[in-house]
Parts: C-alpha cells; structure tokens; sequence
C-alpha cells in the first residue's frame, strides 16, 4: 500500500510539474505577443526614420518625414496592436475563414465566394495608380515587419491553433471590400424580398409594405413623400391556399423565439452626423459631430492615431482622427482646415437580375443574345477536414445568386464587383483645405459609398456622397427586373460634375442619419438602397434647431440624446388602446403598468421600466402583425428576408394598427384588441419571469456584451478578454444608438483649427492584447458620454524606427 501511495504522489508531482512547464510557456507566448512600445528598431523601407508616440491610452502619434513612411509605420503599429482583427477582415471578404475556425465558418464561406473578391483585389491592385501602389506596398512591409518584430505570434492564434498568413496589397483592398459586405447589402436580400412581395402579394400590397415616405422623413433639402394608400381588397389572399401546417409551425417557433433574440436591438449598420457652419458655432470655424454605428467588439473597429509630416508645401501637416486597421488611411478626422465623418448612405448599389434562360438552363438571353453561364471552381480550406471544391456560376452583369417564387435564376450586380470599388484616393482628404476640395476627393475615392459630413475653418459645411455612384438606364428600381432586351442596366458611373452636393443651407446647419438625405433630381442619382426610417434624424433636426449657437460640447449632448420621441405615440397607443379602464379589470397587475407610462417621461434610461414596456410591446405587436405573412412568404421563395424591410415597416404598421382593417388576412387573433393585449400579455410575462415588474429595467436588458471573437469559442476567456457587462443607455430611433453590441464605434465632435477643444470617445480601447498597459483604457469614457480630448495626451512611450 505504500508503494501505491508513493507510485501516485509521483504522478501527482509529475502532473503538477507538467502543468505547470504548459502554464509557463503559454504565459510566455501569450506575454511575447505585446507591442513594442519604446527603444528602436530597424525597418527595411524607410526613407528615414520614423517616429511611434503614444500617451497613456495607447494613442498613436507617428511621425515621419513623408507620406510613405507614414503609410509603413501605419502598417507597423497596426500588425503589433491588431493584426489578428486585420487577418479577420480580409478572411471575412475572401471566404476564408473555415481555414481559421473549421467548418462552422463553411456556408458563410461559401455564400462569400461567389463574389470572388480575392481575385478582383488582385485586379484592383494592379489598376491603382503608381503612387497610390506604393501607398500600399509601404503598408504591406510595415505590417508584416511589425509581424515579424513581434517575440511571439498574436495571442489569438495560439488558441486557435493555427500560425498568421504573412500580409499582401490585395489584403488592404480586402479589408475595404469587407466594409462592403457590412454596409451594403452582398445577397440582394432586400430587393429580393421586396419582388417577392410585388410577385405574391399584388403591387398595391407591396407599394403600401414599401412605403415612400413618412411624418419621419427629415431630408436636409425638406423633400417630402407619403406613405402609400392601405390596400383595399382582402390581402393576402393570393397564397391564402398555402399549405397551414408548416406556416403554423413557423409561427410558433416565432413565438416561442429566445427573448434576447426577440428583443433585440434592430441593428441598421450606418450612423448619425451633422454640421454647423462657422456663423452658428463658438469657435467661428464649422463643428462636425459624427458616430458611427456598427456591431461593437473586441478590438473596436478603429485605431486612433495622429500622422505628423510634410505637406506640399513643405509644412508639417497634423492629421487626427480613426485609421482602420488593414488599410494605411485616416478613415475620419481633421486635419487642421477640415473636419469629416460618414454616414451609410443606402442609396441603391446593387440590383438583382431576372434572368431568361433557355430550356436547357445553361444559357441566358443578353441584348446580344444567348450566351452561356460562366463557371469558375473554388477550394475552400477547412481547419481540421478535406478542403471543399464548389463551383461558382456567373453571367455578364455578376453572379447568380439563387432564383425566385416563379423559378427565375437571379443575378447580382453590385458595386463592389468593379474595379472602382476600392482605391486609396481617400487620403486626399489629409491635405484638403476647403470644403470643395473635399467635394472633389470624394466624388473619386473608391469605397462603400458614404454620406460625407464637412467643414472648413472657414466656416463653411457641406455633404455630398463619397465612393462610386453607378449611372444606370431604365426601369431600375427597388424589385428584380429582366436585363436581356438591353433597355435596363448600367451604364458607367457618374464624373465628379455630376455628384450630388449640398453647401451652407440658409440655416446653417446639415444632418444625416442612414435616411434619405435628399429628393428630387439627387435623389434620382442615388436611388433607394433600403433608407433608414427618419425618426433619428427628424430627432437630431430638432436638436440642431433648439440653441442658436453650438459648442463641441453642446453637439456631444446631441449625440448622446436618449429621449424616445418615436415611441411617445406608442405610449399614447397604449394607455388608449391596450391598457385601459375595462383591460385593468381583466388584468389586475396591469394598473402598475398604467401608473408608470402615464407618469414617466420617455426615455431610453438604464432606470426605465416604462421604456421597456413600450419599447418591447410594439416588437410583440409588429412580430404578431406580420408574423404569417413572414413564413408564408419565406416558404415561397427563398429570397424573401422580412429583416431587410422591417425598419421600414413601422410605417404600415402604424396604419394597421389604428384603423383596424378587416380586409387584412394574416391576423393570429380573432380580433385586433385580442392582438394588442396578447402582445402586451407577451411583454410582461418576458420582464417578469424570474422577477417583479418593479425590477425589469431597460439597463438590465440592455447589458453590454462587448465580446472578443475568441470568448464565445473558449467561453472561460471570456472574463479575460471581455468588456464589462454594464448596463447601457440608448437604444434604436434616437440619436444615441445603443445595444447590448451594437452601437457608437467612435463619437467624434471636433472643429478645425480648435482640435485642442474636439471631443473623441471609443469602446474598448486602442489594445488588442489583454495585458497591454491600456487594455480597456478610456471605454469607460464611451459608456458614460464623458467628454474625452480629441487629441492625443502627454507621450508616455515612445519608439523609434530606423531606415537601414
């Protein structure tokens, strides 16, 4: 027995000693994949050397003697700092990323592939001029220098198992084609949907489901436009002959649906902006206020850092703002003569294609006749399996992309497949002085178009659209139409002339917000990609038009406006309509209910419970109206994706809803009262499940779940790697856009020439690594609004970079 007992305090040595040489060496790989942050280093390129400043946030201030340079120790800083968050960009564009994370990524990979981006980088790469080239030749060296200066690999990868792919120039036109597929439609899903109703439902149905305009619209050249008539014969009666079971089934599991799930925020990838001209602001120069809204993690999407180097004219030029790490560009910011920021346009990008085929399928009618369908093969790589062959199928205008209710094979067209899509003209935008020079740069930079937000120390504003606009002919417009006789189609895209601008309105003020921006002949050149519902921007009008002079503080407050204007009229709806003298009889605990709306103002507070009420009741409502016409519609054809029009469909929901329609058949109740209170019914028992009513807060459901890619993978990483799960204020319909993860990447206000007095905020940090020295330094600013320096701070580390 005690030769056992001494056999297993052995293996029990011998285990600990083991795990403990394992915990070492992963604590030495993981702690040898930080930053360099101070001394020297040599980099092969350099015409001379260069300089990484960064404060206490870990914001960058590189220095050099030219562009270039500027442009490879980018890269550098980038490739220690990021370069696991830039390897996922290109991947996420190239359908690349099953040989990252196996076969879990194989369909999205696939849907990806169609659209052949790795070999149109390729294209694009060699079709940029000499000196834009050399742009992205500097920034390839710098990264994959700062890769190779790095003691270990990124932390991330040894995880994961797996060593980093050394980076290419096609990479950097990758990561923007990257931004294409997060802020532009890559399947057709909206237009698709939208044929499908036109197809199924009549055109009636379909002009009032995809409605003009709105009381919402807030357009800065006060365009107006009317929703749609409500139709008048019982709808949807053409498929009413659908099958049952399975729409029923549908239903049901809609009904049954994870809450969190359910109610969530509704995401619409985009962003709020607005100017005020020089005659308005006190600091005589024009103020532009920006905050891009995207799906919020671990990193953040930008890198903060200031360039310092040589104009021109030979002075030092001093650009701050955003880059974006896997491109070598000041993505927003201001130079010291202007200030800019975007907003997702959703002007129309893209187009499906109904094709006619022959009987055989394999050909497809063109002006010029039949022609045969183009194949191209693609392997796929997957982590831990066989790579997987498909086989891609396109035509003369882009890939086929599926077919529709009547069987018709669909083609895609999309901006983002020409060669135009991607250049680094953009960083023009470092050395422009005025608003027109901005004017000009943006009607020839390739990138997702943008609503470019403007000012000038001058004083002046301006917007216009920045990235390619397509010029098409015919009847082109929101639903999949036939190209084959040549009547419809692009032409070419529209010269810098033709661009649609806006300069110093009367008001002195400008604003977007994802909704139309314009009417008449502008909007004619942009068309209609999905616009947002106007109710941010009409809020942030409204803003702008209460003070007769603004601070950048008072635009910060703009910002971070949590008032619920939209949903007041759904409050009002429900003390009428839903929780009424006879309904509190029928549901006692429903008089608490009444108490807190007819007593609380309305806003998106983390405190609110009577924001949550409403908020989640008109979900329950909308899901409830439309839920049979989502599955019926979702069986029928494949396309058909009611998320893609649902921002839109407050407007006919609206309708509905207070004029009660019998002609409308797609109702799960017998009748609409039963419908109000079922959803009401749903809301409470939701909020209060495991809890009173008393403590179901907005905060508490809008808890912060900033995550790391890696945490949902290895959960235990999680509270490493993690931002805190802190409740939040704001949500969707208002300017301070917020949800558990999504929301303001960046809120930036700044004035040129007044930097020192701009405001910068951004979640998570400027860190990648979890033991950086400022790992979640400053996120904490962005959670509560505090007003944080635009400007770097007092350098704390320093690193110099020599030329050999």
């Amino acid at each position: 027995m005690n030769r056992v007992t001494k056999v297993l305090v052995s293996i029990f040595f011998i285990f600990i000693f083991i795990a403990a040489t394992m915990s070492t060496w992963v604590y030495s790989k993981i702690e040898d994949a930080l930053p360099i942050l101070n001394g020297k280093k040599n980099l092969f390129g350099l015409s001379s050397s260069a300089i990484i400043e960064r404060d206490e946030q870990g914001i960058a201030t590189i220095k050099a003697s030219n562009r270039t340079d500027i442009a490879l120790a980018t890269g550098f800083i980038h490739a220690q700092e990021r370069f696991f968050q830039m390897d996922l960009l290109r991947r996420n564009s190239a359908g690349e990323l099953s040989s990252l994370f196996g076969k879990q990524a194989l369909d999205y990979d696939k849907s990806i592939r169609r659209h052949r981006f790795r070999e149109r980088a390729r294209i694009i790469v060699q079709a940029l001029p000499a000196e834009q080239q050399a742009l992205l030749k500097a920034y390839t060296l710098g990264v994959n220098q700062g890769l190779d200066n790095l003691m270990a690999a990124p932390f991330e990868y040894l995880f994961l198992r797996q060593a980093p792919v050394v980076w290419q120039e096609e990479d950097s036109v990758l990561a923007v084609l990257s931004m294409y597929i997060d802020l532009q439609y890559h399947d057709g899903k909206r237009e698709r949907t939208l044929g499908a109703i036109n197809d199924l439902l009549g055109e009636d149905v379909y002009a009032f489901l995809n409605p003009k305009g709105s009381q919402w619209d807030a357009a800065i050249d006060r365009s107006q436009f009317k929703p749609s008539e409500m139709p008048s014969r019982a709808w949807p009666s053409v498929v009413s002959a659908l099958n049952n079971i399975a729409s029923d089934a549908h239903y049901t599991k809609l009904k049954h649906t994870n809450s969190e799930e359910k109610y969530a925020t509704e995401q619409f990838p985009g962003s709020n902006n607005w100017a005020v001209a020089g005659d308005i602001s006190q600091t005589g120069s024009a103020i532009v206020a920006n905050d891009m809204h995207l799906k919020l993690r671990v990193p953040n999407t930008w890198f903060r850092a200031s360039f310092e180097y040589p104009n021109n004219s030979g002075q030092q030029a001093k650009i701050t703002g955003l880059t974006l790490p896997g491109t070598p560009n000041m993505i927003i910011g201001s130079n010291g003569n202007i200030a800019w920021g975007y907003t997702n346009s959703y002007g129309d990008w893209s187009d499906v294609i109904k094709l006619e085929t022959d009987e055989s399928q394999k050909n497809y009618m063109t002006p010029q006749g039949y022609k045969p369908f183009i194949y191209h093969k693609q392997i796929i790589a997957v982590k831990g399996q066989e790579s997987v062959e498909i086989e891609l199928k396109e035509t003369q205008w882009g890939p086929v992309i599926g077919s529709d209710s009547q069987g018709n094979l669909l083609a895609y067209r999309w901006v983002a497949h020409d060669v135009n899509a991607v250049n680094m003209t953009q960083i023009e935008l470092e050395m422009a002085k005025t608003v027109d020079e901005a004017f000009s740069v943006a009607s020839r930079t390739g990138i997702p178009a943008q609503n470019l937000m403007v000012g000038d120390s001058e004083g002046n504003i301006g917007w216009t659209i920045m990235g390619p606009i397509p010029r098409k002919k015919g009847n082109i417009g929101d639903i999949p139409t036939s190209w084959a006789n040549g009547e419809n189609g692009w032409l070419d895209y529209l010269s810098p002339e033709e661009y649609p601008n806006i300069k110093n309105p009367e008001d002195h003020r400008l604003w977007t917000a994802n909704a139309r921006v314009v009417g008449g002949k502008m909007l004619d050149k942009l068309g209609n990609g999905g616009y947002a519902l106007g109710a941010r921007a009409s809020q942030i009008r409204d803003d702008l038009f209460e003070k007769p002079s603004f601070s950048e503080q008072d635009l910060l407050t703009i910002a971070l406006d949590d008032e619920a204007l939209f949903l007041k009229r759904w409050q009002a709806f429900i003390l009428d309509n839903v929780v009424t003298e006879s309904s509190i009889k029928q549901h006692a605990n429903w008089q608490d209910i009444h108490d807190l709306l007819i007593n609380e103002q309305l806003k998106a507070d983390v405190d609110s419970i009577a924001y949550r009420i409403v908020r989640n009741f008109r979900l329950n409502l909308r899901n409830d109206v439309f839920a049979q016409l989502n599955s019926r519609l979702s069986e029928l054809d494949e396309g058909f994706a009611f998320s893609s029009i649902r921002h839109q469909s407050e407007i006919p929901l609206w309708q509905l809803i207070n004029t009660k329609p019998d002609n409308f058949l797609w109702r799960n109740e017998d009748s609409w009262q039963q419908l109000f209170e079922q959803a009401m019914l749903t809301t409470i028992d939701d909020m209060t499940q495991s809890q009173p009513l008393s403590e179901a807060t907005w905060g508490q459901q809008n808890t912060a779940q900033i995550q790391h890619p890696l945490s949902k993978a290895v959960p235990l990483l999680g509270r490493w790697l993690d931002m805190p799960a802190t409740p939040l204020a704001g949500d969707s319909y208002m300017p301070r856009v917020q949800g558990a993860a999504f929301g303001a990447s960046e809120r930036m206000v700044v004035s040129p020439g007044h930097e020192e007095g701009g405001i910068l905020q951004m979640p998570t940090s400027q860190a990648g690594h979890p033991w950086s020295p400022y790992y979640g330094v400053g996120h904490s600013d962005w959670e509560q609004g505090k007003a944080s320096p635009f400007l770097p701070g007092k350098t704390k580390y320093t690193l110099t970079l020599l030329s050999y």
